[in-house]
C-alpha cells in the first residue's frame, strides 16, 4: 500500500469509527485528488473547471452518503475512484446532446 492510500484508509476508518474532524480531513484530501481527476478528464471533452467543480461536489456528496458501503478489508481508493468514474459517465451522459449541439467552428 502506497503510503497515501494508508493515510486516507486511516481517516476514512476514523471517519466511519464517528471522529468528525478525520471526516473533513479525509473529504478535503479527495477534493483536491477528484478535482485533479475531473480537470484532466472534462478539458479533453471541451468542458472547464465549473463542471469539474460540480462533479467534486457530487462525488464527495456521494463519498459521504455510502461510506457505511465501504468494506474496512478493502483498499480506500478502488472504491474512491470507482464513486467518481461513475459520477463522471453521468455527466457526460447528460451532456451528450449539448456536445452534438456544438458548433463545428468551437
Amino acid at each position: 500500500m502506497t503510503p497515501l492510500e494508508v493515510e486516507l484508509k486511516a481517516l476514512m476508518l476514523a471517519s466511519l469509527a464517528g471522529d468528525a474532524a478525520s471526516h473533513r480531513a479525509l473529504l478535503d484530501r479527495l477534493s483536491r485528488r477528484l478535482r485533479a481527476y475531473y480537470k484532466t478528464r472534462l478539458v479533453a471533452v471541451g468542458r472547464g473547471a465549473t463542471e469539474a467543480e460540480d462533479l467534486v461536489q457530487e462525488a464527495i456528496l456521494a463519498i459521504h452518503l455510502k461510506r457505511h458501503t465501504y468494506d474496512p478489508q478493502e483498499p480506500l481508493t478502488p472504491w474512491v475512484h470507482a464513486i467518481a468514474r461513475y459520477k463522471l459517465i453521468d455527466f457526460l451522459r447528460r451532456n451528450r446532446a449539448s456536445l452534438a449541439e456544438m458548433p463545428i467552428d468551437q
